[in-house]
């Protein structure tokens, strides 16, 4: 067994990490061995020579074992973002029995002629060493700006001559209250994308072999980023004409025209609004929808991964209806959260993990009564009721404390908020707020029908309202689909899609003039915080 042992080193000024290797033997640490103990047939004639030739043991003169060559002390010099990186790319080395004794020290002055004075490795931001890989850099602006993409040339004049209106730094080193320039339409996130920044191993003389042994490791630990690509919408309800069309044969018509942009996340999120199938008697309020059983089929080729039904419309057609949309919809892949069977499945969270990351999604509705009379809170799920999970702030607070004990970060969806009026509820800012507060990272809202203010604290973001995006006659035309990307410490970079809903209500791309209205009037509502009320 291999303990690796990381301390700083008394005698240098710069934080530094002294990396060692021990191999446990018994209840005592000792430097590692090589040996090992195989068993070796052999022949008769073999076996009696042996018994003839044995040498008499001499007390006076034991047997000599070969002394270990103890472990060459080694200076690793790195900048202080990449020094978690490296210590655990070094702790990879030293698993193999590295003839080296690794110190790591972090410095943000880090050049060639330096590291040849100081270091006996250096890790420098140029391709001209051991090649350790490149990183996506990031062309950032505020994201209230009306700037959206660059052209290439461009980029470059600002990399080399720098701008008073960009910031140019690692696209890890992006915080939500910034967003990446687009070069040449594409993102940061994309494998494709055009600006990068190598980065490579110098070593001193005699050192070149200790570069080579580490570059594989230190490549794996500075090229992997641990983030999670998601792209929300707002309501979705296939009812109506869109409903027509599924039924007439054409599945894939309510999302044809943005395919593109909906495939690219790792999870793509929405809120149903409807029920869904062929089960159950519609209830005694003002509009009542579902959805054909057939759109299943759409929802799952357009690519959606997580729906809420945490709303107003999810039981139009009763108990019976919402537990027939969750049959449907999980049999397809596709998972539901905000309600279920009992109170324990509405207020369950789903959880994916990927890149290393472990998300778990919440929902919650709360919404007026409706100006006939109707009242969601009669369909809020009971101990042994089926029903949908209701924003009462205490209990939010409690399930995303719980949800943190079985994931690393937790988004909240929320239905929620006065019918098209831009200016979030009382009700719904104090269930966001109550959501950040207890930890969660980001809050995904609507039920408005139209675009609504984001806001910032740190690296937690609320969105309380992204409109329709598939709705026939149910507000303004104007709305947008959210990419956000999250990594270990929250929101890494918000980005809005502008979109249209044509007549009968299906997303379609906006032109460039009213892209940028959209644009202009989401971004302009961003609302900065140190923290939640």
């Amino acid at each position: 067994m291999k303990l690796v042992a990381l301390r700083r080193h008394a005698n240098l000024p710069s934080t530094i990490l002294l990396v060692t290797v021990f191999t446990l033997s018994g209840c005592q640490l000792t430097p590692p061995s090589v040996s090992t103990t195989e068993t070796i047939e052999t022949s008769a004639a073999e076996q009696a020579y042996s018994a003839d030739n044995t040498p008499t043991n001499n007390p006076s003169q034991p047997e000599q074992t070969p002394p270990t060559a103890p472990p060459q002390p080694l200076i690793l010099g790195v900048p202080p973002q990449w020094a978690q990186a490296a210590a655990q790319a070094v702790e990879h080395v030293t698993a193999t029995e590295s003839n080296w004794e690794w110190v790591v020290e972090s410095s943000a002055k880090l050049n060639e002629n330096l590291s040849q004075d100081i270091f006996d490795l250096a890790l420098l931001h140029d391709s001209d060493g051991v090649p350790v890989g490149s990183r996506p850099l990031s062309l950032a602006v505020p994201l209230s700006s009306s700037w959206v993409q660059i052209s290439l040339p461009d980029a470059e004049q600002i990399l080399t001559e720098g701008s008073p209106y960009v910031a140019v730094m690692d696209w890890s080193e992006i915080t939500p209250n910034m967003r990446s320039l687009l070069v040449d339409g594409r993102h940061p996130s994309d494998p494709n994308y055009p600006l990068r920044d190598d980065w490579s191993l110098h070593s001193s003389p005699g050192f070149e072999s200790a570069a080579k042994e580490l570059a594989p490791w230190l490549m794996q630990e500075l090229t992997f980023d641990a983030v999670i690509h998601i792209s929300a919408v707002g309501d979705v309800m296939l009812d109506r004409a869109l409903g027509e069309a599924v039924l007439a044969g054409d599945v894939g018509y309510p999302f044809a025209q943005v395919e593109g942009v909906l495939s690219t996340a790792d999870i793509t999120i929405a809120n149903l609004e409807s029920a869904l199938g062929d089960l159950g008697t519609p209830e005694n309020k003002g509009y009542t929808f579902r959805a054909p059983k057939e759109t299943v089929e759409t929802l799952s080729m357009a690519g959606f991964d997580l729906l809420s039904l945490a709303n107003n419309h999810a039981m139009d057609f009763g108990a019976e209806g919402l537990m027939q949309a969750i049959q449907l919809l999980e049999a397809r892949g596709i998972h539901t959260v905000g309600a279920g069977a009992a109170d324990a499945a509405a207020h369950r969270p789903v959880i994916f993990e990927m890149n290393s990351i472990k998300l778990a999604f919440l929902a919650y509705v709360d919404v007026p009564v409706e100006f006939r009379g109707f009242d969601a809170r009669a369909w809020i799920a009971g101990e042994n009721r089926p029903g949908v999970a209701w924003a009462e702030p205490n209990r939010i607070h409690t399930d995303v404390a719980d949800a943190l004990s079985q994931a690393d970060l937790v988004v909240v969806i929320l239905h929620s908020g006065y019918e098209n009026v831009i200016q979030p509820s009382p009700p719904q800012v104090a269930a966001a707020h109550a959501a950040i507060g207890a930890g969660a990272k980001l809050v995904i809202g609507h039920h408005a029908h139209v675009l609504q203010p984001i806001e910032l604290f740190s690296d937690s973001v609320i969105a309380y309202g992204l409109g329709n995006f598939a709705f026939e006659d149910a507000g303004p035309p104007e709305t947008g689909l959210l990419n956000v990307w999250i990594d270990a410490r929250g929101v890494r970079e918000l980005e809005l899609v502008p979109l249209l809903l044509d007549t009968d209500g299906r997303p379609m791309p906006a032109s460039e003039e009213i892209s940028s209205a959209i644009l202009e009037s989401f971004y302009t509502m961003t609302m900065v915080f140190e923290g939640p009320d």
